[in-house]
Parts: C-alpha cells; sequence; structure tokens
C-alpha cells in the first residue's frame, strides 16, 4: 500500500484504485482471444465473430419476420376507398371510411371519439372532391386518430360529446 492509501485507511474513508476502464478490458481480451494467432480457441473465436457478423448485415432486417412470423411486413398500405357522392363533404367522407374502419376491425368508441377521429381524417383530404370519385384513407392514419383518441383528456373527451350529440351514427 501507498503511504497515501495508508493515510485515507487511517481516516476511515474509502480507497479507490484506479483500473483500466472498459475499452482497456475490451482491448485486452478481443488481443487475447480473437487476434492471438497461436491460440487454436483463437481462430474459433474468430470464425464465429466473422460468422455472426455477415448473418447480421445479411439476414438482420428479415430476423424480426422469421422470429415473429405472425407479423408480417405490409407489401402495401392498407386503403378504405370511399365513393363521393352529390352533397358529401369532407367530414361525411370521414365519417364513412370510420364505420368501414369499424367494421372490419370493432373498437368500443364513443360519440366523442368518433367525432374527433372525423375531424382528424378529414384534414387529411387535400384533393378536390368530385362526385362518384373515389377518396382513399390509409388504415395507418384512421388506426393513429384512434389511439390518439383514447388518450383525450376527460375535459376534452366531454367537449368532442357536445358535438357528438348532434351527429346520428
Amino acid at each position: 500500500m501507498t503511504e497515501h492509501q495508508q493515510k485515507l485507511l487511517k481516516t476511515g474513508g474509502p480507497v479507490f484504485e484506479f483500473g483500466p476502464g472498459w475499452g482497456a478490458k475490451t482491448k485486452k481480451w478481443f488481443k487475447k482471444y480473437v487476434l492471438a494467432a497461436d491460440c487454436p480457441l483463437c481462430r474459433n473465436t474468430r470464425y464465429i465473430l466473422i460468422i455472426g457478423l455477415v448473418f447480421i448485415i445479411f439476414f438482420g432486417p428479415r430476423l424480426e419476420l422469421w422470429m415473429n412470423p405472425k407479423k408480417q411486413a405490409p407489401a402495401q398500405a392498407a386503403i378504405i376507398k370511399v365513393l363521393v357522392q352529390k352533397g358529401d363533404s369532407k367530414t361525411k367522407l370521414a365519417r364513412r371510411a370510420l364505420v368501414d374502419y369499424l367494421v372490419k376491425s370493432p373498437e368500443e368508441l364513443t360519440g366523442g371519439q368518433k367525432i374527433f377521429i372525423e375531424n382528424i381524417l378529414s384534414r387529411k383530404i387535400t384533393t378536390g372532391l368530385k362526385v362518384n370519385g373515389n377518396i382513399e384513407f390509409a388504415t395507418e392514419d384512421i388506426r393513429s386518430a384512434l389511439n390518439e383518441s383514447k388518450t383525450l383528456t376527460p375535459f376534452q373527451l366531454q367537449k368532442w360529446e357536445e358535438y357528438s350529440k348532434r351527429v346520428s351514427f
């Protein structure tokens, strides 16, 4: 023990000895097990690391699909098409898209939540409305608005419920 450490021991304080950090420890391990040429274990370690690295580079993006076969990447974003009829507004089209979505994926929503979702979806319509034309809504946008409606505060939900009293679903 050094004289400084002996003084610290007498005072009852902690003694911190500085040693190599994680970088130095990792470098030492890498030299010992990966770069050493004369070690048979080192060759195996090298091969395992190289094969693992190649596997991750080439198959990494597909590993999630392999691990979760039920979850597949969508080839194309699912859409809901709504036919524009005479007298339709953006809100009515959004309402029909929401109804179509809820038929396919039932959810328990209050009237206020439905009005909130319609409001968000109607703002996503940026093109002009042409009678007998189609307006497309991405199901991801509907799902996002639906999830957002579930995070409304009680005060916000109360305000949307007031608007829903004037609408028949």
